[in-house]
């Protein structure tokens, strides 16, 4: 059976993880969706990127070394309200969950929140069915049109990469002489999801 995407559920499950968990399962979400979803030629000249990138730095910084940067982080999240409060016609397309994915996860950076956590992997998710939903192959006039974006390969893909993310997260502390590998395991598997 094909499952949709469960927030309320992901969300219990990253209320018992660490700060430092919580923050590295935001991080590699938002760097997913940069990978995956600001690397299509209609996203990668768009407004908003650069800081995207920038903040998904900051927000692994924030997980490998430990430190509060809060003096970093308001300015790139004042940037990011800015282009989605500037995006009154929809243009951003996209785009629009990779910002609020590098959003959420800076928020997360802060105070290592489960619900900024759990916010990005929602937009994760958003999209890619975002992209299902530019599909033209599916007529959503169709009374199945739901389930066959669910069930879409973009989708499902973002679904198994939330999944795999949270459990690579799981079972790492993010701390101590272990933090740097804990850190590149996770990167690795989103460069490769993403590449």
């Amino acid at each position: 059976m094909i499952h949709g995407y469960d927030g309320d559920a992901l969300l219990l499950e990253l209320e018992a993880l660490s700060d430092a968990q919580c923050r590295a399962f935001a991080a590699a979400c938002a760097e997913s969706l940069l990978l995956c979803y600001g690397s299509t030629p209609a996203v990668s000249e768009g407004a908003g990127l650069a800081v995207c990138q920038q903040a998904v730095s900051l927000c692994w910084e924030v997980v490998e070394r430990g430190i509060e940067v809060s003096g970093a982080v308001q300015p790139l999240l004042a940037e990011l309200e800015e282009v989605l409060s500037d995006d009154e016609e929809g243009d951003l397309g996209v785009l629009e969950h990779v910002i609020a994915g590098a959003y959420y996860a800076l928020q997360c950076s802060q105070e290592g929140d489960a619900g900024h956590a759990e916010l990005t992997s929602k937009n994760l998710y958003e999209a890619a069915d975002y992209l299902a939903l530019s599909d033209g192959d599916i007529d959503l006039a169709d009374s199945n049109s739901g389930r066959e974006i669910i069930a879409s390969d973009v989708v499902q893909g973002a679904l198994s990469a939330i999944t795999y993310i949270r459990d690579l997260v799981i079972v790492r502390a993010f701390r101590g002489d272990d933090c740097a590998a804990d850190v590149s395991q996770v990167r690795e598997f989103v460069a490769r999801m993403g590449g």
